[in-house]
C-alpha cells in the first residue's frame, strides 16, 4: 500500500506559485520592451555643417603662403575677413603685396600687418589681415596677388615671387529676387459714409485727440533733436561725417536706382564735414565759388585740394549734366570721400 506524503502540495499553493512566476515573466517582458523603445527613439546625431570660406595654400622654394577668407558667399550687409600669411626660412626676407593693392572693388574698413615672428622650426612668419565690405551685389573678384622673397642681404640681385590665384566672392542683395516685378494694387474707390450727429462728434473728438497727440509728439521730437545736436557737436567732425556715410549706405539708394539722390547726399555730407572741420561755408557755395575760395585759404591742406576738386566735379556731372556713372565710378566716389575725411581729420595727440 502506497502511503501519501505528509505535506502534499495543495491547489492554492500551486496557484500562488503560478501567479508569482507569471508576474516575474511579465516584469521581464516589460523591461525588454522599455529598453527596445529607448533604443528606437534615440535621436540621430546632427551632421556638422561644412565650413564656409576659402583656404588656399601655395608653395615655392623656401616660401609657403596661405590666403584665407571667412566667406565665399555673403550679403551686402556682411563684412569679409581676408588674411594672407607668408612663412619662409629665417635666412630669407619676404614682402607681402602693398596694403589695399588690387582690392579696389571692396571698401577697405580696416587692415593690419603683423610684426614678423620666428616660429619653432626656425622660420619667419608675417601676415596681413583685411576687413572688407561690398557696396553692391554681384560677383567680387579678389585678384591674384604677388608675394616677393629674396635671400637676406641680396634684395634686387636674385628676387623671386609667388603668385596666388584669383578668388570669387558672391555678394547677394537683401532685396527679394522679384523686387522689380512687384506691383502695387489699385486703390479701392472711396466709400460714402452716412451722415449723423454721432459721427461728427466722434470725428471731432478724434481730431482733437490727434492734435493733442501730435503736439506732444512734436515736443518730444524737438527735445530729442536738440539733445542729438548737442551730442553731435561734442563729436569730432570726422566721426560725424563717417556716421552719416554709414547711414547713407543703409538707405540702399544705389540698389533702388536712385543714383542722383545718392550723389546729392554724399556731396552734402562732405561739404558739411568741411564746414565743421575748417570753418568754410561749403554747403552754401557753388562748386566754382568754393574751389576759388580754397586757392587763398591757407588752413586747407594743399595735398588734398586735387582729390576734393575731382570729387566735386564728378558729382556735379551726375547731378546736373545727366552723367550716368558706372558701378566702379560709384565705388570710387564713396572711397574718395572716406579717404578725404581720413586724410584731413584732426590728429589725436597723445
Amino acid at each position: 500500500m502506497i502511503k501519501m506524503a505528509r505535506h502534499p502540495i495543495t491547489i492554492s499553493t500551486a496557484c500562488k506559485m503560478s501567479a508569482a512566476t507569471l508576474g516575474i515573466l511579465m516584469a521581464l517582458l516589460l523591461s525588454l520592451n522599455m529598453v527596445s523603445c529607448k533604443k528606437q527613439s534615440a535621436p540621430e546625431q546632427p551632421q556638422k555643417e561644412s565650413d564656409t570660406g576659402f583656404h588656399k595654400s601655395y608653395e615655392r622654394g623656401p616660401l609657403f603662403c596661405t590666403v584665407d577668407a571667412d566667406k565665399s558667399e555673403m550679403t551686402i550687409a556682411d563684412r569679409l575677413h581676408l588674411t594672407i600669411t607668408a612663412v619662409i626660412d629665417e635666412n630669407y626676407d619676404v614682402e607681402l603685396p602693398a596694403a589695399g593693392e588690387k582690392l579696389a572693388q571692396f571698401g577697405i574698413v580696416d587692415y593690419h600687418t603683423s610684426a614678423p615672428e620666428l616660429t619653432q622650426d626656425h622660420k619667419k612668419k608675417i601676415s596681413r589681415s583685411y576687413v572688407l565690405e561690398p557696396f553692391l551685389s554681384g560677383d567680387y573678384a579678389i585678384p591674384a596677388m604677388t608675394v616677393r622673397f629674396w635671400k637676406s642681404g641680396e634684395e634686387g640681385k636674385d628676387d623671386h615671387s609667388l603668385q596666388t590665384e584669383e578668388l570669387t566672392i558672391k555678394v547677394k542683395s537683401l532685396l527679394p529676387e522679384n523686387f522689380k516685378d512687384m506691383k502695387l494694387h489699385d486703390i479701392r474707390p472711396p466709400v460714402t459714409l452716412p451722415r449723423s450727429i454721432s459721427l461728427w462728434v466722434w470725428v471731432s473728438g478724434s481730431v482733437g485727440m490727434a492734435v493733442i497727440c501730435g503736439l506732444i509728439f512734436f515736443a518730444i521730437i524737438k527735445r530729442r533733436n536738440q539733445h542729438d545736436k548737442m551730442a553731435v557737436k561734442s563729436l569730432p567732425a570726422h566721426e560725424v561725417a563717417l556716421n552719416e556715410l554709414e547711414k547713407l549706405i543703409a538707405q540702399r539708394l544705389v540698389e533702388k536706382g536712385e543714383i542722383k539722390l545718392f550723389y546729392y547726399e554724399i556731396t552734402h555730407i562732405l561739404r558739411t564735414y568741411i564746414e565743421n572741420r575748417f570753418g568754410i561755408n561749403a554747403p552754401e557755395q557753388t562748386t566754382e565759388e568754393f574751389l576759388d575760395g580754397l586757392r587763398t585759404n591757407s588752413s586747407f591742406p594743399e595735398n588734398s585740394k586735387g582729390l576734393l576738386k575731382n570729387f566735386l566735379l564728378h558729382c556735379d556731372l551726375v547731378k546736373f549734366a545727366a552723367h550716368h556713372p558706372t558701378t566702379d565710378d560709384i565705388q570710387n566716389t564713396f572711397n574718395s570721400c572716406k579717404i578725404f575725411i581720413s586724410e584731413t581729420k584732426i590728429k589725436e595727440t597723445v
